[in-house]
């Protein structure tokens, strides 16, 4: 005699499957959640909070403001609206430094070239936060995709500057190619010929002084005796004007000029000007230093705190800076090279290349005040132009 199985006992497996499929599905969205690196898990939740403040505050030269840097960003992350600053780094920095005074913080960002004194004043009194603590995304943590297998920070302590451009050091120091044979030179001390005596002009940066001197000032070849003897024996001639001070090296006015600017562009179109090569200053060496190279900081207590790692993160990776190198060297025209190694490097200008096999030392901040000090005093007996 066959027993019946009661309907409600044949069931039961049913019941069983259902109850676990349903357990199950509850709790896939917390074991996905703990199978996502802590990374992914951090960076949506920044991505989140930037959404939620809609913009970011980009303060700076060209490097962060320029159009077509800020249309990249903007094309990738639709929801921050980028809020762009520029203008010539001195007043940028006392605007920055007059605001926060006043109880306005108004800048999320700043990026711009380290050879003056703004980043200097800025890591001086304090006003930057960590730029490091914002790395998230793995291709910007990865230091091997870097100049030197790492990061370079211009303050290594602190980590509040990170200087993501890695420009070989120019000497700053360019002539006239109708009347200068570059091979007549072998040392900066050569400058200090009679020959040359009244033909130098020098170009002064408003704001920020005279930067390549800086590194200059510091070098234990030259050092302070080098600059007071060039501008106390040489009768150079200042010009604070950014255009006159080329046109006078282009014109034969002065056929030697230091800290000229534009003459990569000047000479692209057809005037007789260059730079001095390091090999005819043997005291240049092969260091990449702040003159001319460029950094990114955040400015502490930000507006937009999440917006602003959320492009520091997007800057620094592999296709914010191929957009970055791509801009500079094609529509700013400045010869540019980033500190990253994994982009390509056939849009950087001549200047800007670095050799391979050739080990660059890259120096981080040297206080411009003792070389601006000395050179005021010095200047003090001639008429800036």
């Amino acid at each position: 005699m066959t027993m019946r199985v009661p309907v409600f006992l044949r069931r039961i497996p049913v019941y069983i499957l259902l109850l676990l499929s349903l357990m199950t599905a509850r709790a896939m969205p917390a074991i996905m959640a703990a199978e996502k690196p802590s990374w992914q898990v951090e960076w949506e939740n920044v991505v989140a909070g930037a959404k939620k403040e809609g913009a970011v505050s980009l303060w700076g030269d060209m490097e962060i403001t320029h159009p077509d840097i800020v249309a990249a960003f903007a094309k990738e992350f639709p929801f921050i609206k980028p809020i762009t600053v520029t203008g010539r780094v001195g007043d940028l920095t006392m605007r920055i430094l007059s605001e926060r005074r006043a109880g306005k913080y108004l800048a999320d960002l700043y990026s711009g070239v380290m050879g003056g004194a703004a980043f200097f004043e800025f890591y001086r009194t304090g006003v930057l936060d960590s730029v490091k603590s914002a790395f998230i995304l793995p291709e910007v943590t990865d230091e091997s995709k870097w100049l030197g297998g790492k990061h370079h920070y211009v303050d290594p302590e602190t980590q509040q500057i990170i200087l993501y451009e890695g420009t070989p050091a120019g000497t700053s120091v360019y002539y006239n190619t109708e009347s200068v044979n570059p091979n007549d030179f072998s040392s900066y001390w050569d400058l200090l010929d009679p020959k040359w005596k009244g033909n130098i002009a020098m170009f002064e940066r408003v704001g920020s002084g005279f930067p390549g001197l800086t590194p200059i000032y510091y070098n234990p070849r030259l050092g302070p005796d080098f600059i007071r003897r060039l501008l106390g024996e040489m009768n150079v001639t200042v010009s604070r004007d950014r255009r006159q001070a080329t046109d006078w090296l282009a014109s034969g006015k002065f056929v030697l000029c230091i800290g000229c600017a534009d003459v990569e562009h000047a000479s692209k179109d057809g005037m007789a000007v260059s730079e001095l090569d390091r090999r005819h200053l043997k005291e240049a060496g092969n260091g990449i230093g702040l003159n001319g190279n460029s950094g990114l900081a955040i400015v502490s207590k930000a507006a937009h705190p999440h917006a602003a790692t959320v492009f520091v993160n997007w800057f620094l990776s592999r296709r914010g800076q191929m957009v970055w190198q791509e801009v500079m060297n094609t529509k700013v025209e400045e010869p540019s090279n980033s500190m990253r190694i994994d982009i390509p490097k056939d849009n950087v200008l001549p200047a800007a290349r670095r050799e391979n096999g050739v080990k660059y030392i890259v120096t981080g901040f040297l206080n411009p005040e003792p070389p601006s000090k000395l050179i005021e005093e010095l200047l003090g007996r001639k008429r800036a132009r």
